[in-house]
């Protein structure tokens, strides 16, 4: 799964794709920006092999090759020093420590995550990180290993053990989101109010891979993504069955399927699609969905 952004702030959805305990790696599968590559501390050569940490260009490479710390503003201050270069009246300069008020600090190790370049499944150079396990690798580790290569790529993507992308299917970046926000009819409204409560739990996290798993276990032609990425909607093509599966990993949202127009409905409010009709099947997030997104495929 391709991931192009600033940063993250959590896991979140960006290991739909991957079970428990699954191993994978966050990766650089485009080296077309050697400029880039070689700032941060490969050679020229881009070798098979090559693993460096990588130099300081921001805040999370910072904070990789130095680590950081946690400020206890809760606490009184404490008398620290640092030290000064001061001249004496004679010219000579002599090092003093000079005392100065702040709150406690407690260090936080540094990752010192190391980049390795490798072929990847294509047979092509990679950079990848360290191997990763969902579920077993902590989920601060991983935000710090995925925003580490935003900030030096702009981009990475997740992949399999053996080096094959999660999603392993070509994926369209289209120009707009999936079903854009819309107002709903009051008679789907009320009986999805209870369900749209609340934040989303490890136990209904677990419920939305499973439903993102069994579409993609009927093999899609292709995956499309709009503006709001894989938070939004998700586009799981299927062109020699003439439908298109318009999944949300939003909790009370319903499966959409729609004909050869997705592209046009989508650019629809839910509003303006269930008024009209517009779509060829409606699935509700109940018991009962999985069978009725396998008959789709009978």
């Amino acid at each position: 799964m391709k991931i192009t952004k600033k940063r993250i702030r959590s896991v979140g959805n960006y290991l739909v794709g991957l079970n428990d305990n699954e191993d994978f790696y966050v990766a650089l599968t485009d080296l077309t920006n050697t400029n880039r590559i070689k700032q941060i501390g490969f050679t020229n050569q881009m070798n098979i092999g090559e693993e460096i940490l990588p130099s300081i260009l921001g805040t999370k490479s910072r904070f990789n090759a130095n680590g950081g710390h946690i400020i206890h503003r809760d606490q009184p201050k404490e008398t620290v020093y640092r030290q000064a270069e001061i001249k004496d009246w004679r010219g000579n300069y002599h090092t003093v420590d000079i005392p100065y008020k702040r709150y406690p600090r407690t260090p936080i190790p540094a990752p010192e995550t190391r980049l390795t370049i490798v072929n990847g499944a294509n047979d092509q150079k990679i950079i990848r990180s360290p191997l990763l396990t969902k579920g077993a690798t902590q989920d601060q580790e991983i935000v710090q290993t995925i925003n580490l290569f935003l900030e030096l790529f702009s981009e990475c993507d997740t992949l399999q053990a053996n080096l094959v992308p999660v999603f392993n299917v070509p994926v369209t970046k289209l120009n707009w989101e999936m079903l854009p926000p819309g107002n709903y009819p009051w008679s789907v409204l009320k009986n999805n109010v209870q369900q749209a409560i609340g934040n989303v739990s490890q136990n209904r996290r677990r419920i939305i891979e499973s439903r993102l798993e069994t579409i993609s276990n009927h093999n899609p032609n292709f995956i499309a993504v709009g503006k709001a990425g894989f938070r939004g909607y998700i586009v799981f093509g299927f062109q020699n069955k003439d439908f298109f599966i318009l999944e949300s990993i939003h909790h009370g949202n319903a499966t959409y399927i729609f004909g050869q127009n997705w592209q046009n409905l989508s650019q629809l409010s839910k509003e303006e699609i269930l008024n009209q009709n517009l779509q060829q099947q409606r699935i509700i997030h109940r018991q009962g969905w999985t069978n009725q997104i396998n008959n789709l495929f009978l």
